[in-house]
């Protein structure tokens, strides 16, 4: 079940998005991002099989993949940016994004606890770093 404030907050972002794509180029809608794999960063490698199974779990039930794609989360959201191999995601950028939202992502601050979203943000780079590994091997 959705809460009112998750569909307020979500009808909002998809208001944003929307002007955000009416004032946006088109060139730069359509532009293609070179798609080098992931470094594997340094934030995750001290997270517990906990914390990243907590992270997992916050990632579901966050409705994160209604808007993201994440592969290890079988999520195929198309609204907001893949995490999969996306060579901008930090540790910070996530934080800051989890918390604050932007565009058509709602804020989580206030409705996640800091341990919450050091956990989603260990576990998508978690994730997003062994899908690098896999591509390096394939290569």
């Amino acid at each position: 079940m959705v809460s009112a404030k998750a569909k307020t907050a979500g009808a909002t972002g998809f208001l944003s998005l929307g002007l955000a794509l009416a004032l946006t180029p088109a060139g730069v809608l359509f532009a293609r991002q070179a798609t080098a794999p992931v470094a594997a960063p340094a934030a995750h490698a001290a997270a517990s099989a906990e914390t990243l199974a907590k992270g997992k779990t916050l990632f579901d039930s966050a409705v994160c993949s209604s808007c993201h794609t994440l592969a290890a989360a079988g999520a195929s959201g198309d609204i907001g940016p893949s995490l999969d191999q996306n060579p901008n995601l930090t540790h910070d950028l996530i934080v800051a994004r989890v918390k604050n939202g932007q565009g058509a992502m709602p804020p989580y601050n206030g409705q996640l606890s800091d341990a919450d979203v050091e956990a989603v943000t260990a576990y998508v780079l978690s994730a997003t770093a062994k899908q690098a590994q896999r591509v390096r091997r394939v290569r």
